[in-house]
């Protein structure tokens, strides 16, 4: 018979789950809100803009919180913190822009200073931290979603590589063509995100197993 605890955990993994699902399905909403819906492209101050600088903004809230919370983890903490606000600051370029084009690179910059300095003081929680972490079930998220912002999103948004699709697709066929791209390259991100937990999961079994035999 199962375990009240087993339970317990199945159903909050669901709802994990679910609530994972929600949060993805609102890019393609705001995505749509923006260009069908307010018919306006997809500007700085858009929903798919500000939703991108509203989940910085609280992660980055959120990491800063626990610095100052969990001592044994605070020098690494800083680091994450200060690379989420970063980035945060880095989407607001265009405000920046009103006071100097590339201003934002002061402030990120005295950023990136703070959280080394910070990090420092604190640099007997970092290394242990920053091991922890790689371990812990939550930041395979974390660090699928800088591969995502950081990587995917840069490469697979390239003007050429678009240009090339839409010359391929030239015609009637274009829009189908971009739907295809867009689909499958998504398929196969999603793929890649399901073999890489796969093999963190693996990974994790065989070191416990391992620690059994030892």
């Amino acid at each position: 018979m199962a375990r009240e605890d087993d339970i317990k955990r199945i159903k909050q993994a669901a709802l994990m789950f679910l609530l994972l699902v929600l949060g993805m399905l609102w890019a393609p909403v705001a995505v749509y809100l923006d260009v069908v819906v307010f018919k306006h492209g997809m500007p700085e101050h858009g929903v798919t803009e500000i939703s991108q600088e509203l989940s910085l903004f609280i992660a980055s809230v959120l990491m800063y919180v626990m610095a100052f919370k969990r001592s044994e983890q605070r020098g690494f903490l800083f680091l994450v913190a200060g690379l989420l606000l970063s980035m945060f600051l880095r989407e607001l370029d265009y405000l920046f822009d009103r006071i100097q084009h590339g201003f934002w690179k002061y402030p990120v910059t005295a950023i990136v200073l703070l959280s080394f300095s910070l990090a420092a003081i604190f640099r007997s929680s970092v290394v242990t931290a920053m091991a922890d972490a790689t371990r812990s079930f939550p930041f395979a998220y974390i660090l699928a979603g800088l591969a995502i912002v950081l990587f995917f999103s840069r490469i697979f948004g390239t003007g050429s590589l678009w240009g090339a699709i839409l010359d391929t697709g030239a015609g009637t066929q274009a829009p189908a063509l971009v739907k295809n791209s867009v689909q499958e390259g998504l398929e196969l991100l999603g793929y890649v995100l399901i073999l890489y937990g796969t093999v963190m999961f693996a990974r994790l079994h065989w070191q416990t197993d391992k620690q059994f035999t030892d």
